[in-house]
């Protein structure tokens, strides 16, 4: 089960602050436009919760929001001592829950020096509901909540924000296509993730391709060295190097792929290969499996 649990908390505000689980009252009044997951299904949503958190007690397992929840507990009671930490850089932070923000700004106690870096576009996660309008509202609430005796005492500091716009990893052509992707999502989500803004590279290059109404065999001959076709091998002259990669939806699609192409391609799913780059992109069948066709 893919179920993410970030929005299950609630920040009590005082002259601490805490984190527990939501009521089902409580998330049904949450605002929709500040969570707008599941926003017509809250009930459903609520019993699934409560199903998933009856079968880890019964199973003795636990999450990652269970292992942030237990340190957040811990540091309530006991103080954590070890070496004082100025400043806090966090990478990738879109692939991080809210209540993992919020533990670091309870150890660390200071929005001044914390650093965070992110891209929406990279947040694959399934279920996730990252946005950065949320962290700047939780590091506002930190600051106008947080007790004076606080090591910054030169009253509320606001979080800025600002965007780098420039990509250096890609041209113009292929950010046009992810361009284009992030406005649908904006179109028709539009409360769901941050809005988007163009980025812009200083390098030119060919617009994307795409092959439609052919099969894969015939697909992957044009573009690689050899295709096997039931057990026979086809070649053409095109080679296929370490730089380019096939992406796929999951596990089933990467073992279809990697019997035609065998060792002519490295193949792997969007999870997998997040983070590494290439200079040439196959994306395959993406849409055709996808899990959201059979919910239309």
């Amino acid at each position: 089960m893919f179920l993410s649990l970030g929005f299950f908390f609630f920040f009590f505000w005082g002259t601490s602050i805490e984190v527990d689980y939501l009521s089902r009252k409580d998330y049904r009044a949450i605002s929709t436009k500040k969570y707008p997951m599941f926003c017509y299904d809250r009930d459903n949503i609520y019993d699934l919760f409560l199903r998933y958190e009856n079968m880890k007690s019964r199973n003795g397992d636990y999450d990652s929001i269970d292992r942030t929840l237990a340190i957040l507990r811990y540091a309530k009671k006991h103080a954590l001592g070890g070496p004082r930490i100025h400043e806090v850089y966090i990478d990738e932070c879109q692939d991080n829950q809210i209540v993992d923000i919020a533990l670091i700004l309870k150890l660390f106690d200071r929005v001044d020096g914390i650093f965070l870096a992110g891209d929406i576009a990279q947040c694959i996660a399934r279920g996730s509901s990252f946005r950065f309008q949320n962290i700047r509202s939780l590091l506002y609430l930190w600051e106008l909540k947080r007790p004076l005796t606080n090591y910054n005492r030169r009253g509320i500091i606001k979080p800025k924000q600002f965007e780098m716009n420039i990509n250096y990893r890609s041209h113009n052509e292929i950010l046009k296509l992810a361009s284009s992707v992030i406005d649908l999502i904006w179109h028709f989500f539009p409360d769901s993730i941050d809005k988007p803004s163009c980025e812009r590279s200083e390098v030119g290059g060919p617009k994307p391709a795409v092959f439609n109404e052919i099969s894969a065999e015939e697909c992957f001959l044009k573009v690689f060295n050899s295709v096997n076709v039931q057990g026979k091998h086809t070649t053409n002259h095109i080679e296929f190097g370490a730089k380019q990669i096939i992406i796929v939806r999951d596990d089933d699609d990467k073992e279809f792929v990697m019997k035609l192409v065998e060792e002519a391609a490295m193949v792997e799913t969007v999870f997998d290969c997040k983070g590494m780059e290439f200079d040439v992109v196959l994306l395959y069948n993406f849409f055709k499996n996808s899990p959201a066709r059979k919910k239309v």
